[in-house]
């Protein structure tokens, strides 16, 4: 049995927001697979929503579970710090966590451009956020939707979970201690994991 973590680590890109293909392709695809019965009309009647303000309106509306400002909050309760873990450069993780109000709940940040050729699936990026935390990488958990990621995880010894966002079905995240399909789920997880 594992001990219970101390702090958490999210991977950005796939897991606090989902930039891996443009809007415009996947909207009705994506939600279709999150809302059962999801129609024209429906669509129609969010045009012109933001992203944030869209989400909102499924978890609200359609039952969606937790979002994501929920978990960051639940963390916060829980009095566990998060860090963030990016491949991506500083400047586009500042960009995306200003536009998304979320940059209050990192405690913090490594990005691509403070480990260069040392990103996923290396550790580097993770026990940089783990030291920036103050936590020895152990008492981590991260979060990851992508087979690198989750070899970066491993690699600091931190424990993982494998995310499922419905968009990264072919991603191998067999190495995770666990796979979720929501954030509801990873938070179930530290009774059973990591209790």
């Amino acid at each position: 049995m594992k001990p219970r973590p101390k702090a958490v680590i999210l991977d950005m890109d796939g897991v606090m927001v989902d930039s891996e293909r443009q809007w415009r392709e996947t909207e009705g695809e994506h939600i279709r697979k999150l809302v059962l019965g999801w129609s024209e009309a429906d669509s129609h009647a969010v045009v012109g929503l933001g992203v944030v303000e869209l989400h909102q309106r499924l978890v609200e509306r359609h039952a969606l579970g937790m979002s994501r400002a929920d978990f960051l909050a639940e963390l916060r309760g829980r009095n566990l710090p998060v860090g963030l873990a990016s491949s991506s450069p500083r400047r586009w993780v500042d960009s995306v966590l200003e536009r998304f109000a979320l940059r209050p709940d990192f405690k913090a940040l490594a990005t691509g451009d403070e480990t260069p050729g040392r990103t996923k699936p290396h550790p580097d990026l993770y026990l940089l956020a783990a030291a920036r935390l103050g936590v020895e990488p152990a008492s981590c958990l991260a979060v990851e939707d992508s087979a690198y990621g989750v070899a970066a995880a491993k690699a600091a010894g931190m424990a993982c979970v494998g995310y499922r966002s419905g968009d990264n079905d072919a991603q191998d995240l067999s190495k995770a201690d666990a796979e979720a399909r929501s954030f509801a789920e990873v938070l179930a997880m530290f009774g059973s994991l990591w209790a």
